[in-house]
């Protein structure tokens, strides 16, 4: 077990976002949380990572390190994007510049970012090369659990599918643990092993599916035919209902 979270309860501005919530994230395992908007996706896992205390309950972390990589890159505008990915590093301490910028090489490399990109500051770098530098600074600490927080919402269809074989890849490589929070059903069953759907309620998870084979290798027809199976199962209808309000 790397992380649990044990009756844990929060509320936003006096209004319950959730109740209860129980989780575990298993060595290695990969866990999608999906859910509508509004549901509490993304302060569930801030809480798990850290970033915000809730009202009550518990959580212990069996790992020695996490990171974070988020809806936006968040990389910081007077760095280098080679600085950027290494910049984790050189806060951590412990690791010397020449060494910091062999590491974050290596994972520029990993991601698919050129050399002569690194030499670039954020604003030259189109949005998909922000989002792989923010995975490659991830990658770059060594971690034993990743929080990704809608990481590839804002990039197009094809960009969105490398960067999930990128994450599917490293995962499979390091085998760390992560909590990748989406609202794309299509997404979860490509990069998950596990796929928790959060109550627009605040009552909790509506269900919890262990999806077949590794993500990777799960054929593009399998994937879909499982998305359309699950969006006729009532499990997922606010998930899906959510998605409509937002279209409509």
């Amino acid at each position: 077990m790397k992380l649990a979270l044990e009756g844990i309860g929060h509320a936003f501005l006096g209004r319950a976002v959730f109740e209860k919530i129980d989780f575990t994230l298993q060595n290695g395992e990969v866990v999608a949380l999906l859910g509508p908007s509004g549901c509490g996706k993304t302060t569930l896992l801030q809480i798990a990572a850290g970033l915000v205390d809730p009202l009550r309950g518990r959580i212990r972390r069996a790992y020695r390190r996490h990171a974070v990589v988020f809806q936006e890159a968040r990389l910081l505008p007077w760095l280098t994007a080679r600085d950027n990915i290494a910049y984790g590093l050189r806060v951590a301490g412990g690791s010397s510049r020449r060494s910091s910028i062999d590491i974050a090489e290596r994972r520029a490399r990993e991601v698919g970012l050129d050399l002569d990109d690194l030499d670039k500051y954020p604003v030259e770098l189109s949005g998909g090369m922000r989002q792989r530098a923010a995975v490659a600074r991830a990658l770059a600490v060594d971690p034993d659990v990743i929080f990704f927080d809608e990481p590839f919402t804002a990039v197009d269809v094809g960009l969105k599918r490398t960067l999930q074989d990128l994450v599917i890849a490293a995962a499979a490589r390091e085998h760390f643990s992560a909590l990748f929070v989406t609202h794309d059903l299509s997404e979860a069953v490509r990069v998950a092993d596990r796929l928790l759907v959060l109550s627009e309620g605040g009552t909790g998870f509506v269900t919890e599916r262990r999806i077949e084979g590794r993500p990777g290798e799960r054929s593009d027809r399998a994937i879909f035919d499982l998305v359309e199976t699950w969006s006729r199962d009532p499990a997922f209808a606010e998930l899906f209902d959510g998605e409509r309000k937002e279209l409509s």
